[in-house]
């Protein structure tokens, strides 16, 4: 069951539908069946990302596991542009949950994130997710040993709205790259793995919780997993706190060793204006699922119980509620 398209491709207010529950049966006589009752179901419209990064495969099984553990809630996960557009369609009613990044949440809601100083006052946070690391993958034919190597190439950044494109570009900058001289191509991510494999695209950005898909598709074919580090990472990391030095793990991607790299929190949000108590059952399913979850994506693993609370906008009433009782229950 799908909502219907609002003007933007994301879907229109919560709605109510009734799910008739079919208890009676016919008899042996054929007498008429017994009148069924009714409950209400709520839909929810979690927003996730562009297909083969990482919001959209964390997106479609995290609507899954709730819909298995909420039996009153339907979840829908609707792909979109990424971290951006989502903030967007949540501020404007389009959206009811999404995924997005720390730095992208902090700077909407502070009204920081484009020229307009318009702010996003009406996200909320549930949970901070896990941190998301940056991949910087380039084809097995570019000889590429350093970023200057990037002037002049055709460079995937992620699609347009993508918290992938914000963070590519103050890559750039940190290397002293301008980006007038380099092909930057706002892609999907799964074609910029397509077109990396095929040899039409030089290097490609994807922000992922990893193993991300398309990084997959983009290994597997021979392309390189390249290490984002020394003292220009050190420097962005220090003039930018959301960042953090992270680590993928070896063997996170066949036959690749451990690669060092930046990454930046994953968050769960939702409009200030849903209901409290649908939020509060959100936020305890969240921790349900969480080992389902992480059986797939292996960085969910490390998500601190204790740090989850700490989104760097407000939180949501009903989330709030959840973690207080957490912390009774102790």
């Amino acid at each position: 069951m799908r909502g219907d398209l609002g003007p933007r491709g994301t879907f229109t207010s919560v709605s109510r539908i009734t799910a008739t529950l079919t208890l009676g049966v016919l008899c042996a006589t054929c007498h008429p069946s017994v009148p069924a009752p009714s409950r209400s179901v709520t839909n929810v419209r979690l927003l996730t990302g562009m297909p083969g990064g990482g919001f959209y495969s964390l997106g479609e099984r995290l609507a899954a596991e709730y819909n298995r553990v909420l039996p009153d809630t339907f979840v829908q996960a609707h792909p979109t542009a990424g971290a951006v557009a989502n903030l967007e369609a949540l501020e404007e009613g389009r959206a009811d949950l999404a995924l997005t990044f720390a730095d992208v949440a902090y700077l909407s809601y502070a009204g920081r994130l484009d020229a307009s100083g318009a702010p996003l006052e009406h996200l909320r946070g549930i949970s901070v997710l896990a941190s998301t690391p940056l991949h910087f993958v380039v084809g097995k034919n570019f000889a590429f040993h350093r970023m200057s190597d990037l002037r002049g190439r055709r460079v995937g950044v992620g699609p347009p709205g993508s918290g992938t494109a914000l963070t590519a570009q103050l890559v750039f900058q940190t290397f002293g790259i301008s980006p007038s001289l380099v092909d930057t191509q706002m892609l999907s991510f799964d074609d910029a793995a397509r077109r990396l494999v095929q040899g039409s695209l030089d290097a490609m950005f994807d922000s992922a919780i990893y193993p991300g898909d398309s990084v997959r598709v983009a290994t597997r074919a021979g392309a390189r997993l390249v290490p984002l580090s020394g003292s220009a990472i050190e420097r962005l990391h220090r003039d930018y706190p959301f960042f953090k030095l992270t680590l993928i793990p070896r063997e996170t991607y066949p036959d690749v060793g451990a690669i060092h790299t930046i990454g930046v929190d994953t968050l769960l949000i939702c409009r200030s204006d849903l209901d409290e108590e649908l939020v509060y059952q959100l936020t305890k399913g969240l921790f349900r699922v969480l080992p389902m979850l992480s059986a797939a994506q292996n960085e969910l693993r490390s998500v601190d119980l204790d740090q989850a609370p700490a989104t760097p906008i407000p939180l949501h009433g009903g989330a709030a509620r959840y973690y207080r009782e957490r912390e009774l229950l102790r």
